[in-house]
């Protein structure tokens, strides 16, 4: 994938940089993790920092180390894990690391149940993980769930954006689909970068027989908001200057719905279109997928965007907060819906399982 990626979620159905205002911190941004019965996401986290937090959350002294990084999981559960609209909550705590640490972590807790999460035979030694009281599986008590992690060191004003990076797949247990990428890093809390390029090219598949979903995380100046986190963006097909697709044959067919997205979720392609356009279009075709703040946070307050795509830059003349930028990570997800592909059979067991980060501009 490219330098700061990203990640999506399985078969299940359930579920110009500016530092103004921003923790100054070597950071590292998982956009999207699913957690359910039978879905889980696992994450790695790489720290080589050996400038970390107090358990408490401070920095030990001025040029001591502390021996923790600071986890924050922004979530919906419940049935908010479906709603496009509602905020997310968020968990945070300061766990146990070390210097080139690395620590993988079942969120939901389904894996390494006995070992708060933490996978693959971790001895406990240099990062002495293995406290009372202390849980990596951030999502073991709020199943069903959808959401995103963010990871902080405490690297004050030498922070470096390699300092965290990592990696993370969405696992579908039950039938052994899984789809994974690289989390993002950077030296503040600001992944207004990060939000994937608007438009993007994107295909559709035929919507009989596969799904087509993508999953929106919108970005702003601070990712790691505390308490809760309500921003909102927007994804929509306009491909010329209406909201339309072409088929697979270069026909142009019109007819599309934007969505909003706060925080973290789900939006399927199928309801993107009208019901007209969605019989037209049964086996695909292409489509430009606009995605922009709907808000735009910081210190000036949240102001409207103005969103207008017979400008080439998506944007009125009038914005002048310029609030339409693109504003989320999306990621496209695709799987079949029995067990074939064009028509034909897929494999032993039928699945197919995929998903895709759209890059930044």
């Amino acid at each position: 994938m490219f330098a700061k990626n990203t990640l999506a979620s399985a078969v299940a159905a359930a579920i110009g940089v500016s530092a103004v205002g921003a923790a100054q911190a070597g950071t590292a941004f998982w956009p999207y993790a699913a957690l359910s019965e039978t879905v889980t996401t696992i994450v790695s986290v790489i720290n080589t920092s050996d400038y970390n937090w107090s358990s408490g959350g401070a920095a030990n002294g001025t040029g001591a180390a502390g021996d923790n990084l600071h986890y924050r999981f922004y979530y919906k559960s419940g049935t908010a894990a479906n709603d496009k609209l509602a905020k997310c909550e968020e968990y945070d705590e300061y766990l146990p690391t070390s210097y080139n640490d690395l620590q993988t972590i079942d969120l939901s807790g389904h894996f390494g149940a006995e070992t708060s999460g933490v996978l693959f035979n971790d001895p406990s030694i240099n990062n002495q993980w293995q406290q009372s009281g202390r849980d990596y599986a951030f999502g073991r008590n709020v199943l069903p769930a959808r959401g995103y992690l963010f990871v902080d060191t405490y690297d004050g004003p030498t922070a470096r954006s390699e300092s965290l990076s990592g990696e993370a797949f969405v696992f579908e247990f039950g039938s052994g689909a899984a789809w994974g990428y690289q989390a993002y890093h950077w030296y503040t809390s600001d992944y207004r970068w990060a939000a994937s390029a608007s438009p993007s090219n994107v295909s559709i598949m035929p919507f009989t027989e596969i799904t087509t979903a993508f999953f929106v995380t919108p970005v702003d100046w601070d990712q790691a908001p505390d308490f809760a986190n309500d921003y909102r963006a927007r994804v929509e097909f306009v491909t010329t200057s209406r909201g339309d697709l072409y088929d697979r044959d270069e026909n142009l067919i019109s007819g599309t719905v934007p969505q909003d997205v706060v925080c973290v979720a789900r939006v399927d392609a199928a309801d993107m279109l009208s019901d007209g356009t969605l019989a037209r279009l049964e086996d695909g075709g292409w489509a430009k997928l606009w995605n922009y703040r709907v808000k735009n946070g910081g210190a000036a307050g949240w102001v409207p965007a103005v969103f207008d795509p017979q400008q080439s830059d998506g944007l009125s003349a009038a914005s002048s907060a310029r609030s339409a930028d693109a504003g989320a990570v999306v990621i496209k997800l695709e799987y079949n819906l029995g067990g074939t592909i064009n028509g034909e059979s897929s494999g032993t067991n039928g699945v197919f399982n995929n998903a895709i980060m759209l890059a930044p501009n």
